[in-house]
């Protein structure tokens, strides 16, 4: 199998540091507090750092398949598994991306109408987003891949304002120091699962990506890097919360923004949410363009067709959850499906690739070995 995917529609290897970060740093960053502390309490944070660690593993093991194969994971299903049954797991693949770009998508619809305009209907919020979502998509990779930059780069400066709730933290909230066990460190960790998931779209892209066996340097780092902004803000938000006050508060970040006062704006945390479209929208295209990807390719259809219809889903199902516990409940499924899909699925391709790979060279060497007929 080769790279088929021409040179002036790929982007450069750095620019994965961009696709990755972008995708793990949407909604969650503004929630997560609440759930790691259900394991290891305040201790939570060195969770961040073995959940980071573990996700490094789970790249590794994808770059390994895909660099062996050359290609996407379509192909890679339809090479290890046939037609029908390889078809089938890439339907599920992109299945799994439509929900995950469904449950941001309306987690942040969900904030704007909390926080910003509380009288609006969903629809209303989610057809204004439509627009922007298609442009981005249909542009192509290459557009993707700008508006992750964007999303990256803009939001930047916001992480200052982390400083401002430092100056009511208190910092021996943080203390003692491995007061834990083992077990409520790994259920911290599993609660990272949702704050981490979207590296694992590479699958789908790397194609796209030049010279991809050389780029996951890149993909590692953008993972670090967003394991030390969540790293930050739960330190912040540990020193500024009681325990007793972040297991009851939804958006523990948004809540620290209220208190940032600057002299000619009045609400810090209108501007956090209207800038936040900036992170939220590269997790939400991505995801959409793994989607048709999978579709489009399994079908042998034009991608259009396929964001169209994804589209019109994505504003029908935002509408079906339209509370607060359905769309919680969408994120608990989606968390607990990415769980077993990066820490069951990924492994397993891995090995299987890997076996695959060992029993070809043993028949190579079989063939090489046994004397040719005359």
């Amino acid at each position: 199998m080769h790279n088929t995917i021409k040179e002036e529609n790929q982007v450069s290897p750095s620019f994965l540091f961009f696709l990755v970060h972008s995708t793990q740093i949407g909604v969650g960053i503004l929630g997560f507090q609440r759930l790691i502390i259900k394991g290891a309490g305040y201790e939570a944070w060195i969770s961040i750092f073995l959940a980071a660690i573990s996700v490094c593993i789970l790249l590794a093991m994808i770059f390994n398949i895909l660099t062996r194969e050359n290609s996407d994971i379509v192909d890679i299903h339809r090479l290890y598994f046939g037609k029908y049954l390889g078809g089938a797991l890439t339907l599920a693949a992109s299945a799994y991306y439509f929900i995950f770009a469904l449950t941001i998508y309306r987690t942040y619809v969900e904030i704007l109408q909390i926080w910003m305009f509380p009288q609006l209907e969903t629809w209303i919020v989610s057809l204004v987003y439509l627009p922007i979502i298609y442009y981005t998509v249909s542009g192509g990779f290459r557009v993707v891949t700008g508006i992750a930059f964007f999303g990256v780069m803009l939001p930047l400066p916001l992480a200052l304002a982390l400083i401002y709730p430092l100056k009511y933290g208190h910092l021996n909230n943080l203390f003692p120091l491995f007061d834990h066990t083992i077990w409520e460190f790994l259920i911290s960790t599993k609660m990272m699962t949702f704050e981490n998931l979207g590296f694992e779209s590479v699958l789908f892209f790397y194609p796209f990506i030049k010279n991809g066996a050389t780029s996951q340097k890149w993909g590692q780092l953008g993972i670090l890097f967003s394991a030390f902004l969540y790293l930050c803000t739960a330190l912040v938000s540990f020193a500024y919360f009681s325990q007793g006050q972040l297991m009851h508060t939804i958006w523990p970040t948004l809540t620290m923004a209220k208190i940032i006062e600057i002299p000619f704006l009045q609400r810090f945390e209108y501007i956090l949410i209207a800038l936040w479209l900036l992170v939220v929208l590269p997790t939400i295209a991505v995801s959409v363009w793994c989607t048709i990807r999978g579709f489009s390719k399994t079908f042998n259809k034009p991608p259009t067709l396929f964001l169209i219809l994804v589209l019109i889903a994505l504003l029908g199902f935002s509408i079906f959850f339209d509370d607060r516990e359905t769309i919680d409940q969408l994120n608990t499924r989606l968390s607990m499906t990415g769980f077993y899909f990066i820490y069951g699925y990924i492994p397993f391709l891995f090995l299987y690739s890997l076996i695959r790979a060992k029993i070809k060279q043993k028949k190579a060497q079989k063939e090489e070995r046994e004397p040719t007929l005359s």
